[in-house]
C-alpha cells in the first residue's frame, strides 16, 4: 500500500529542489552578465546603453543625504533593507521575509576619470544587491513597543502589522511575530559596483558626455549594486550558484527517488 505521506514528502523535496535550481540559475545568469560585461571608465560614457562601473560615492547629486531608516546612519545616499518575521506553523519555524527594498537619493559615482549621476530611486525587488555584510541592526519582539523610527519606517513602506500567537505565552527564545531588521547603508567615500543602464539626461548632446548621463535601472534590464570589488563579487556568485544548483539537483533526485520507490510496486 502506498504511503501518501512519504509520497508527499518526496514531491515536496522535488519542488523545493526545483526552486533551489531556479535560484542557482538566476545567480549563474548574474555571474555571467558581470563577467561578460567590460568595465567602462566614466569618462568613456558617450552613448546610452548597458554600463558596468566601479568607483566610490562622491556625495549626493541633489541636496543632502538622508538618515538611513533602520540604522540611523547620517549622510546616507543608499540604504538597502530587509524585514524578517519569525513564523511558527505546526512543527516548522523559520524567518520569513515580510519586506525588502532600497531607499536612495541621486548620487555621484567617481572612478578617478570622471563623475556620473546615479539615480536608483526607491526600489523594492527589481534591483539585485550583494553586500560584504548585511547586518541585523534592530530586533523587535512581538510584545515589545517598536522604537519610533521603526514605526515610521514600517508605516512609510506599508509593511504588514506584526503577527502574534496565543502560543507565545509558553515560547522560550524566539516567539511567533518577532521581527529583525537588516540594513546596509552607503555614503560618501564608500566603494560601489554598479551594472545598470546609462541614459541621456534632458537636454543632453550627441555624443553623450558623463555629466549629461544618468545611470538607472530599466524595466526590461538587470541592475546590480554591490559594495564588493568585482573580483570578490564574481567569486561569491560563482560559489553561490554552484551550491544552489548542486543542492537543488540533489533534492530533486532524492524526491523523485522517494516517489518512485514508494509507487513502483503498483506499476
Amino acid at each position: 500500500m502506498v504511503d501518501l505521506v512519504v509520497v508527499g514528502v518526496g514531491l515536496f523535496a522535488s519542488v523545493v529542489g526545483l526552486g533551489a535550481c531556479l535560484t542557482g540559475w538566476r545567480k549563474r545568469k548574474h555571474h555571467r552578465l558581470i563577467t561578460e560585461t567590460p568595465t567602462t571608465d566614466v569618462r568613456h560614457i558617450d552613448s546610452e546603453g548597458p554600463v558596468e562601473l566601479t568607483g566610490e560615492i562622491d556625495g549626493t547629486a541633489d541636496g543632502d543625504g538622508f538618515v538611513s531608516p533602520i540604522g540611523r546612519a547620517d549622510d546616507t545616499v543608499l540604504a538597502a533593507w530587509e524585514v524578517e518575521e519569525w513564523n511558527e506553523s505546526g512543527d516548522r519555524s523559520n524567518w520569513r521575509t515580510v519586506g525588502s527594498g532600497i531607499d536612495s537619493t541621486p548620487f555621484r559615482l567617481s572612478d578617478g576619470t570622471d563623475q556620473v549621476r546615479v539615480a536608483i530611486e526607491d526600489r523594492d525587488d527589481d534591483v539585485i544587491r550583494e553586500w560584504e555584510e548585511f547586518p541585523v541592526v534592530e530586533n523587535v519582539g512581538v510584545d515589545d513597543e517598536p522604537p519610533e523610527h521603526i514605526e515610521t519606517f514600517e508605516r512609510e513602506h506599508d509593511l504588514p502589522e506584526q503577527s502574534g500567537s496565543i502560543t507565545n505565552v509558553v515560547d522560550v527564545g524566539k516567539a511567533h511575530g518577532d521581527r529583525r531588521y537588516s540594513e546596509q547603508a552607503l555614503g560618501p567615500g564608500d566603494g560601489i559596483y554598479l551594472l545598470g543602464h546609462a541614459r541621456a539626461a534632458e537636454g543632453a548632446t550627441t555624443p553623450l558626455h558623463p555629466d549629461e548621463a544618468v545611470v538607472t535601472p530599466v524595466d526590461d534590464g538587470t541592475f546590480i549594486v554591490s559594495d564588493l570589488a568585482e573580483d570578490a563579487l564574481t567569486d561569491r556568485l560563482s560559489t553561490s550558484y554552484r551550491l544552489w544548483l548542486a543542492g537543488g539537483a540533489i533534492a530533486v533526485l532524492l524526491g523523485i527517488g522517494v516517489v518512485v520507490s514508494e509507487t513502483t510496486p503498483l506499476l
